[in-house]
């Protein structure tokens, strides 16, 4: 049997602190290890020992845990830390244990202390591992279910074993009724085209990847989806456990294609793409039938080069002086109408076009064009110049017996001035025959007093005084009546004058003048003029098609005072407005009722008797402000107050942006 001193050799040789306490509390034993571990002195108080080995609250949960144990006579375990004597601290799991007399009383208690710092390490680092793990494996869910494309995995049985959102709304289902289902079952319209790809996983295990399908993705759906598969296989310690999937949704990008092939065919422009360098990359069935050259035959080759080399006059000209490149260069879109294109056979035909960069993310990319043929529209618009011109023609064969009558009346008072004159001057002439006979005679013949006589007899006859009174007045008469003819004569070859298609500044005051010029006897009769001219600058415009649109105004509000009883007004005004010049024709006749001020500019359309109006006048005077100039005509009518039409030019020729 062991005494106490084997116990205590016992003790001192186990690697654990051990100490005895007694039913009191009073600690009277401590181990060697206990004393080496914690560095504490032989003759150290025991009873003090743990403040000195253990921090403050640790000490104080051990005391309170020693008092409940002899109040109980259970045992006990906790873990705290322990100051080694190297000064780390370290946690260990302290026990307590009661040992009993044969009688059942408490002798004493026995306390372990046995160092778990690196058990509590580990745990530690498995805690957090796991949950990184936990973590790891939660944000793969949520990755996997909100990701964009379709995931999924299929075992040797073709069932999905897991699927993300994407791929359950490709089925039409919740991603609980997709797992366990075969593949077949939830796209049968499919299988025929994806079994394969899913058996060459599984039996070589090869990956298949960016496969077009194209069928039904949902059982008892008749709606045809397209969409790329990538089949995967997944190993587990080599072996091939099943079939991993990806397919992204190209159904929107199938009808872009679509919609893209269609709008290519069958626009009725001409649309080519360029690279950054240049080169052609696609070109649509209009381009080509416009062009003469296949897609094939410019796949690749530098479209300025091929056909965009040359300017209207035929002369040649460098890509990089190339106006279309300047959408790419500059990054904007580019309009253009007076270049040309050069065909397959030689010929040029005149364009117009837009030019648009090809935004690919990090750069321009290259650049779209669309273009058209307007050798139609050039020779529509010099039909229309011709048959403006003609309609010029047309307004001054109308009033052609006005202006025969505003030439005749000048013509007639210059021709009596000039015969008066030409009276007057034998009437001098023969003045001054006498006077030369006067003189000339030979002295002594006739006396001084004769020859006074027969030349005052002359004068009388000749009447001088009147002569010398009327002659100036004839002479400025004359002139004044031919400045009359010739500023009509300018009025006309200014009105008359022929437009081009080019746009020059002009005085619109003093086309207004030039225009009360040539339909004065349309007015004179009816109404008094009233210049109101402010200071305009010079406009651009096509002033003979402005020209017209004023004749038609004046007129139009010279007509409009037939019926009235006393002379009218027609009050012509200009004023600059910001950009835009205003022109004002108001008149104070008839008016024009209010359900016909919105058929007034319809082309035909006529309030005026039958053989009066042709109805062209104001569509025409609409289409020379809108359509020509960017301007815009409005009309302000009340019946039987008169009316006001105001014309409103941009200034600089460019229609001004919407606010």
């Amino acid at each position: 049997m062991l005494n106490e001193d084997d116990l205590y050799f016992f003790a001192d040789a186990i690697p654990h602190i051990m100490w005895v306490v007694t039913p009191g509390g009073s600690t009277t034993y401590i181990n060697r290890w206990g004393l080496e571990y914690t560095g504490l002195p032989a003759d150290a108080d025991f009873d003090r020992c743990w403040e000195l080995v253990l921090a403050a609250d640790d000490a104080s949960r051990v005391r309170a845990a020693w008092r409940k144990a002899s109040r109980t006579g259970s045992s006990f375990e906790l873990s705290c830390r322990v100051h080694r004597a190297d000064g780390q601290r370290r946690w260990h799991c302290i026990r307590g244990q009661p040992v009993y007399r044969p009688d059942g009383r408490i002798i004493w208690w026995v306390g372990t202390a046995t160092d778990i710092d690196d058990q509590i390490m580990l745990q530690e680092s498995l805690r957090r591992s796991d949950q990184q793990t936990a973590e790891t494996l939660a944000l793969l869910e949520r990755i996997q279910s909100a990701a964009p494309v379709a995931l999924g995995f299929v075992d040797h049985e073709f069932r999905f074993v897991r699927a993300n959102d994407s791929l359950a709304a490709m089925v039409d289902l919740p991603v609980a009724q997709v797992i366990g289902r075969s593949v077949a079952e939830l796209v049968p319209a499919v299988w025929a085209q994806v079994g394969p790809y899913y058996r060459r996983v599984l039996d070589a295990g090869e990956a298949v990847r960016c496969v077009e399908v194209t069928g039904s993705a949902a059982a008892g759906s008749d709606r045809a989806r397209s969409w790329l598969a990538s089949y995967y296989p997944v190993r587990v310690e080599g072996e091939v456990i099943g079939v991993g999937l990806i397919a992204i949704d190209i159904a929107e990008r199938k009808q872009a294609e679509a919609f893209r092939s269609v709008v290519m065919e069958n626009m009725a422009d001409g649309l080519y793409t360029l690279d950054d360098q240049g080169r052609m990359t696609s070109l649509n069935r209009a381009a080509s039938e416009l062009l003469g050259w296949t897609e094939a035959e410019l796949l690749g080759k530098k479209f300025h080069d091929v056909v965009h080399f040359q300017h209207v006059d035929g002369t040649p000209f460098p890509a990089a002086q190339c106006p279309m490149f300047q959408a790419q260069s500059e990054g904007r879109p580019i309009q253009g109408h007076d270049e040309v294109y050069t065909r397959k056979d030689g010929s040029v035909f005149p364009i117009s076009y837009s030019s648009t960069p090809l935004d690919t993310g990090p750069g321009i990319g290259g650049t779209v064009v669309v273009f058209r043929d307007i050798t139609e529209l050039r020779e529509r618009q010099r039909r229309e110049i011709e048959a403006r011109h003609g309609q010029r023609l047309e307004s001054l064969g109308q009033l052609s017996a006005g202006i025969a009558h505003e030439i005749n009346t000048p013509i007639q008072f210059v021709g009596d001035n000039i015969r008066f004159l030409a009276e007057a001057y034998q009437e001098m002439l023969d003045l001054l025959q006498v006077y030369r006979d006067c003189l000339d005679l030979p002295k002594g013949e006739i006396s001084w007093e004769e020859r006074s006589q027969r030349a005052a007899e002359a004068e009388r006859e000749a009447d001088v005084d009147y002569l010398t009174a009327e002659v100036p007045a004839a002479v400025s008469q004359s002139l004044e009546g031919i400045e009359r003819v010739a500023s009509l004569v300018r009025a006309m070859k200014s009105f008359t004058y022929k437009d081009s298609k080019d746009r020059s500044y002009a005085n619109l005051n003093e086309a207004l003048t030039t225009t009360l010029t040539v339909a004065r006897n349309e007015v004179k009769y009816v109404a008094d003029v009233v210049l109101d001219l402010g200071e305009l600058p010079e406009v651009l415009c096509r002033i003979g098609d402005l020209n017209q649109v004023f004749l038609n105004l004046v007129v139009n509000a010279a007509d409009a005072m037939a019926g009235k009883d006393e002379r009218g007004v027609i009050r012509i005004s200009t004023r600059p407005d910001g950009p835009m010049a205003v022109i004002s024709i108001a008149d104070n006749g008839c008016g024009i009722p209010e359900h016909l001020q919105q058929r007034i500019f319809e082309p035909f359309f006529t309030t005026k008797e039958v053989g009066k109006g042709t109805g062209q006048g104001l569509p025409l005077a609409r289409a020379v402000v809108v359509d020509g100039h960017g301007g815009t005509i409005e009309v302000r009518s009340t019946l039987g107050e008169g009316t006001d039409f105001t014309v409103r030019l941009p200034i600089d020729g460019n229609r001004p942006e919407s606010p």
